[in-house]
């Protein structure tokens, strides 16, 4: 009988055991990858609206042409504030500076509106020389820092794709200014460029996809993207272009940026199918076999103007990874105010085409409950942007020797701090400096512990900004 009661009890122990692991496994969800959620960005992020006198000017040559050009962006600051993680930047090579500095249109464009940095040697970025070219950023290295400082400030962002598209289309018969071809020197600096002002560290490359396997089609196939907390706080370049430019790209060596090839080319990997409607299907195959593949909800404003959301939908239900769009907000010109978003007004989402057993349960929240350091650019740049209360925790001593202007003082060792601080904004961006980042690292643990929720401490402090010739107040 003891026997028999110990053979029972052994096969009770084992039963719940396994029981137990069953029901493990049943809550066990792989993470997700980066081609398993939806983004919904901009189409020539980089546009300024053309002026009304240039406008109608093209309008009376062409007006498919003005009315297809009739659209424009805020900065990328504002667009990545608004959740927008996939962007579109055209780059013409301009290395000696000044090639685009005198258009056919300028005469017609509001001096305020006109950015010298034209005149600088370096990669320019606009959209068609002579009739659409403001931008609000003549550089694009301005765009890289942009991205670089913006991105010290959501250390845990979605990873932010930025497709290239390298101009040099000319237009002899209409007399435009002559582009530079690109060839392998002009995209080894554009190479260097990004790593430049972004730095390796930010970027997610074939490279790095690729790892030991023989190429990066084979990489992509068969082990996959990187989960998605891995790529966050990273940018991916894509080249949108045919066969000639990609062919150079690739000539000069091992690049940092993927190309849109066809599949059976070694170098498969991210694809760009801008037609949702007439390629759904190949889209979705793509999708399915695991490519990135960018699509586009709209073009030349047709869809905006007439209220046509067939395109968005089927981008939607593609799977397509990468949604680019002229209307990530209405414009109210237009009737019916066509917008491209998903669900609750989201630029983000878990894709449904190829992550249906996975938890759509896992945020995609960028949010992270602690102060972060920044350095004075960043800084000073989130200054110009954002609506931020800057918070000068130094002495009244201290702040009779100069501070920031715009400065709110509130002194960390006074012991009012705390009753003091309850009176801002616990929703907005607080930027704290003391003279070198000690005090003010402090004060903005405790702002992030009553509450706050985007708290950033200035590194160096008061001491370095002086120092890098930031402007101060005395």
């Amino acid at each position: 009988m003891l026997m028999i009661l110990r053979c029972l009890a052994i096969c009770l122990l084992i039963f719940f055991v396994s029981c137990d692991n069953k029901e493990e496994k049943v809550h066990v969800q792989k993470a997700l990858t980066i081609n398993e959620i939806q983004l919904i960005g901009t189409h020539n992020s980089y546009k300024k609206a053309i002026p009304g006198l240039l406008l109608n000017k093209i309008k009376g040559e062409n007006p498919e042409m003005a009315e297809s050009l009739d659209y424009s962006h805020p900065n990328l600051w504002k667009q990545l504030e608004a959740g927008l993680r996939l962007f579109e930047l055209d780059v013409y090579h301009d290395p000696e500076g000044g090639k685009f500095s005198n258009p056919l249109g300028k005469e017609m464009v509001d001096s305020l509106q006109w950015d010298n940095g034209f005149d600088k040697p370096g990669f320019k970025v606009f959209h068609v020389q002579d009739i659409d070219f403001l931008s609000h950023h003549a550089l694009f290295r301005e765009y890289l820092k942009d991205l670089k400082a913006w991105s010290s400030f959501h250390p845990h962002h979605l990873p932010i794709f930025i497709s290239i598209n390298a101009k040099d289309e000319n237009y002899p018969d209409l007399g435009f200014t002559e582009a530079i071809p690109f060839d392998q020197e002009a995209f080894k600096l554009l190479d260097k460029e990004i790593v430049d002002y972004l730095g390796t560290e930010k970027l997610i490359t074939p490279r790095s996809i690729q790892g030991d396997f023989k190429d990066l089609k084979t990489a992509v196939l068969e082990s996959g993207w990187p989960e998605l907390d891995e790529a966050r706080g990273k940018f991916i370049f894509i080249l949108d272009e045919g066969e000639e430019k990609i062919g150079k790209y690739l000539a000069k060596g091992e690049g940092l940026i993927f190309v849109n090839v066809p599949e059976e080319h070694p170098m498969s990997a991210i694809h760009i199918i801008n037609d949702p409607i007439n390629h759904h299907d190949q889209i979705s195959e793509y999708v399915k076999k695991g490519y990135i593949v960018r699509t586009r909800a709209d073009a030349g404003t047709k869809e905006a103007r007439l209220n046509d959301t067939k395109r968005s939908e089927m981008a939607f239900s593609s799977g397509a990874q990468l949604i680019s769009t002229d209307y990530y907000q209405a414009d109210a010109r237009w009737e019916g105010e066509y917008k491209v978003q998903f669900d609750e007004a989201a630029y983000a989402r878990v894709n449904p085409v190829v992550s249906k057993n996975k938890t759509s349960l896992q945020s995609l929240s960028e949010e992270m409950a602690q102060a972060i350091n920044i350095d004075p650019q960043a800084f000073l740049l989130a200054e110009k942007e954002l609506d931020v209360v800057i918070l000068d925790v130094r002495t009244q001593e201290e702040v009779a020797q100069g501070l920031i202007p715009g400065a709110v003082n509130i002194d960390v060792l006074q012991d009012d701090f705390a009753e003091k601080i309850a009176t801002l904004d616990k929703n907005q961006k607080v930027l704290v400096y003391c003279k070198v980042g000690g005090r003010s690292k402090k004060a903005a643990d405790l702002l992030v512990g009553k509450g706050f929720s985007q708290v950033f401490n200035l590194e160096g402090g008061y001491d370095l900004w002086k120092k890098n010739g930031y402007p101060v107040k005395q």
